[in-house]
């Protein structure tokens, strides 16, 4: 059953870049690739980003006001973004799109004609019958919702932010370059959406969830491949400059990493798969936040409610902005982080943009503020960067409260290199220069 998401409080999405799949050997600032690796452009979107940057105090800075969020029902502060592009059909049908990166779903969609209520989008619509590779999901598919009266395979989903969708299913080809395609991808045809916020330029999503029938899914499934993606996130601040995704055998080594075990492995609901991980616990500056009779980790499971819908638990998802915690342990962290900055002679003050702010930062300051570590199986340990972001003279932490869920954000990942190995069910984590993964021009 899917959480009702509709009172979880969210933050403005991180969005990953897929500028193109790329095979490393065949991009200009590429690497050399292994057999069955894959490395996709990370570029950030500079219109989103252009109002922050990262000083070479590694601290992250707001350089004017930004209150308008991708999550529209949602008030709150602007996260990292970052656009994606992927290329769909072949002939005359083959079109590059910016989609959505999203984790919490297994389902890639975009819009295609006919729409009933377009979205403005760069370039336009997807037009399947325009695609030789365009090939009708069968109507009896266990992905369909339902037995239909019509000939095809319909879908509908409701996204984290609740952005409804719904179309019907294809089998296309996604592109990556000429030497690099994945065959029959499952994608939705979306012909009537509500609430999905394109900002002009995006097609739809990308769903990078665990389950059928993500990329990630079809790689291992269906062509026997390498079922690891990883990714290395660095801030805003280099227009000219880009990350990598990378996939299978160009996911770095693991050893010297630690790892955490992916949870509910066995979903199956594409709407909803997200990369769930046991948190059992949070400490600031080294002391665990604590509850009677140790309920703290009640307070981060995941748990059935009287209507079957499920409820809590936490995820690590590069889609979010930045964290979310569930509110009894927000409201915890916030008082163990207030605690530990007034000994910095740093009055709480009230954001306009982030509710959690502290007057007078300098740079003397900034290397006594606290770490957060996020017990796991192994511990992940957040330091100020990843915590604080300034705005003018104010150090403004980056955790706001949900009602339903706890969410490990982009700002959280900022230099920390993540593999997701879906076939062992863990992800692997390790602190990361991430400019030091880039390419592009200086």
């Amino acid at each position: 059953m899917k959480p009702d998401t509709r009172a979880i409080i969210l933050l403005p999405l991180m969005l990953i870049s897929l500028v193109t799949f790329l095979h490393p050997a065949a991009a200009d600032n590429g690497r050399p690739c292994r057999s069955e690796g894959l490395s996709l452009r990370l570029v950030p979107n500079t219109g989103w980003n252009s109002t922050m940057h990262v000083d070479r105090d590694g601290f992250l800075h707001l350089d004017e006001a930004a209150t308008t969020t991708l999550r529209p029902h949602i008030r709150g502060p602007r996260g990292l973004t970052y656009s994606v592009a992927t290329t769909v059909g072949t002939g005359h049908g083959r079109r590059t799109y910016d989609l959505e990166l999203d984790t919490a779903s297994s389902l890639t969609w975009m819009q295609c004609v006919p729409i009933a209520r377009p979205f403005t989008q760069v370039p336009p619509p997807f037009n399947p019958l325009a695609s030789p590779s365009f090939r009708r999901v069968s109507r009896v598919s266990t992905l369909c919702n339902g037995p239909s009266t019509r000939k095809e395979c319909e879908f509908r989903a409701t996204r984290l932010d609740g952005a409804r969708v719904s179309g019907v299913l294809v089998n296309e080809t996604v592109a990556f370059t000429d030497d690099a395609e994945v065959h029959g991808v499952v994608i939705g045809c979306a012909h009537t959406t509500t609430g999905f916020h394109s900002h002009e330029v995006l097609a739809g999503v990308l769903g990078l969830g665990k389950q059928r029938p993500s990329l990630i899914w079809t790689r291992l499934h269906q062509h026997g491949q390498d079922g690891r993606f990883s990714y290395c996130l660095s801030g805003p601040g280099h227009p000219n400059r880009h990350g990598f995704l990378q996939f299978g055998a160009d996911v770095p080594a693991t050893g010297h990493m630690r790892s955490t075990k992916i949870l509910y492995v066995r979903m199956t609901d594409p709407e909803f798969s997200p990369y769930h991980v046991g948190l059992t616990g949070v400490s600031v500056a080294g002391l665990p936040l604590s509850l009677p009779h140790g309920r703290i980790k009640e307070l981060f499971q995941r748990r059935k409610l009287h209507d079957g819908r499920w409820s809590n638990g936490c995820v690590i998802d590069p889609g979010t902005g930045m964290t979310v915690m569930i509110k009894p342990a927000y409201d915890l962290l916030v008082h163990a982080v207030e605690e530990r900055v007034r000994r910095l002679g740093l009055p709480k003050v009230e954001g306009n943009q982030y509710p959690v702010c502290f007057r007078g930062a300098t740079r003397a300051a900034f290397e006594h503020l606290p770490t957060v570590t996020l017990h796991l199986d192994n511990d992940l340990v957040l330091r100020p960067q990843q915590l604080f972001v300034l705005v003018h003279q104010d150090a403004c932490l980056t955790v706001m409260p949900s009602e339903h869920i706890t969410i490990i954000g982009a700002m959280q990942q900022v230099n920390t290199r993540f593999v997701y190995d879906v076939a062992a069910g863990r992800i692997h984590f390790a602190h990361e220069d991430c400019h030091g993964d880039m390419g592009g021009q200086n």
